[in-house]
């Protein structure tokens, strides 16, 4: 999807053609299904769980964030049964292997804010050895969200605590008709786009409204799995490792003032990180070098 300037704003990124992927999303389906059917069962799950801002599903969340009061970064903190439950889902090699392929569609169309990403966090992770990847050495992002269902269709909602311009990976899971229904909606574009299981979507979901259409079918389920990264991590390395609070009364307002750059500065950075569609090729192969 590009903008009028021609630059990549969001990607449709579908499936890899691998013919081993329809056992991948097969996987994953009874892998969520199982996770969800265990969680109510043993009441890793309550019933008021189910409703939040973005919908009503069951869901679960893991990794590294900053924000809401946190004093600095930190790993989620999950119930022993939360914990137990996803620890079991991040080791099973489809779960991987999905995560892996949003990582790899994340380089490929955005080349130059993967590598921000890159820069930035593992300079956080060398500073906090402490806290925990999901998928070391198989996806930059530093959370994820497992969308249970059953029927995971999301409200009009902006994901306000990601990285403004960053890309947030959607895959779509379960079974259901894409023809009517599970459709992703960005309402700031005016779109309505096809997403059937299996199909993976990367957006800038701090910024654009989204959401889903209804599914259709008694028997349809509809799941997914996102990857994205809190905005105050980023914060939190440009700050020199620490808050904007703290860095104001070490350095003074200036010095946060001149961190942070005027707000047209900050939207010309953001803008220059997204590849314009005839320089993607350039752009792939600056990542490539930059990564030996």
């Amino acid at each position: 999807i590009l903008d009028k300037e021609q630059r990549v704003i969001a990607v449709l990124a579908g499936t890899p053609t691998d013919v081993c992927w329809p056992s991948v999303l097969k996987n994953s389906n009874h892998a969520l299904q199982d996770a969800l059917e265990q969680g109510l069962q043993d009441g890793t799950f309550s019933s008021t769980e189910m409703s939040h801002r973005r919908g009503e599903f069951y869901l679960l969340v893991d990794g590294i964030s900053y924000g809401g009061g946190q004093k600095k970064p930190g790993n989620l903190k999950l119930t022993r049964k939360e914990e137990g439950l996803m620890d079991g889902l991040k080791n099973l090699p489809c779960i991987r292997r999905i995560a892996g392929f949003q990582d790899a569609c994340f380089a490929l169309y955005a080349p130059k804010l993967y590598v921000q990403y890159r820069t930035l966090l593992l300079k956080l992770y060398d500073r906090e050895p402490g806290l925990r990847p999901n998928f070391p050495n198989i996806s930059i992002y530093p959370a994820f969200t497992l969308n249970l269902g059953p029927n995971t269709v999301t409200l009009d909602h902006t994901d306000k605590g990601n990285v403004a311009y960053g890309w947030c990976a959607i895959t779509a899971l379960g079974e259901y008709n894409p023809d009517l229904g599970g459709h992703l909606i960005l309402f700031d574009l005016g779109l309505v786009i096809r997403f059937p299981p299996g199909s993976t979507a990367l957006i800038p979901s701090g910024t654009f409204r989204h959401g889903n259409t209804p599914i259709a079918g008694d028997k349809s389920y509809r799941m997914s799995m996102t990857q994205y990264c809190a905005g105050g991590l980023f914060r939190w390395v440009k700050y020199g490792f620490r808050t904007a609070k703290a860095l104001i009364e070490d350095e003074g307002k200036s010095s946060k003032a001149a961190i942070d750059g005027t707000i047209s500065n900050r939207v010309a950075e953001a803008l220059g990180l997204f590849s314009m569609f005839d320089e993607l090729d350039k752009d792939r192969a600056d990542i490539l070098r930059s990564s030996k």
